[in-house]
């Protein structure tokens, strides 16, 4: 993993630099955002630890439900979950580990499109999430 974040920030470096006040704006929201899409994403753990028929009717209107088979999203919904938990402390924190497990996370999502076949949002929705994340990585320690 260590190797690929070597790679990934090599490629990012090459890329235009937000200006500083744009980035310190994304430190500052980011355990916020990782909060929400922990409660956007609570609909799924329920599917997973046995509330399927509630669970599964929130998550087939939201964005997880949509995008795959139910198990598939499931899965990788609790994951992400996990991953967004344990990045909110580090964030606020403002550690290196608060950030690598957004990284880890902005990995999750693009196996997950890459498994759903869904090339645009792995392009996309990968791109810009290792974009933001590289940009900021110096603020953490």
């Amino acid at each position: 993993m260590k190797e690929l974040e070597k790679i990934l920030s090599g490629l990012f470096a090459k890329l235009p630099n937000l200006p500083a006040n744009i980035k310190q704006v994304i430190v500052k929201i980011a355990p916020y955002l990782a909060v929400i899409g922990i409660i956007l994403s609570l609909p799924a753990v329920l599917a997973i630890i046995g509330l399927g028929a509630i669970g599964s009717s929130i998550i087939a209107g939201g964005a997880w439900g949509y995008a795959g088979s139910g198990t598939l999203a499931v899965v990788f919904a609790v994951v992400s979950v996990v991953l967004l938990a344990l990045s909110v402390k580090g964030l606020f924190a403002r550690t290196m580990s608060g950030w690598q497990f957004m990284y880890y996370n902005a990995l999750v999502s693009a196996v997950y499109s890459l498994l759903r076949v869904d090339i645009m949002s792995f392009i996309i929705g990968t791109g810009v999430s290792l974009y933001l994340l590289f940009q900021v990585k110096s603020y953490y320690r």
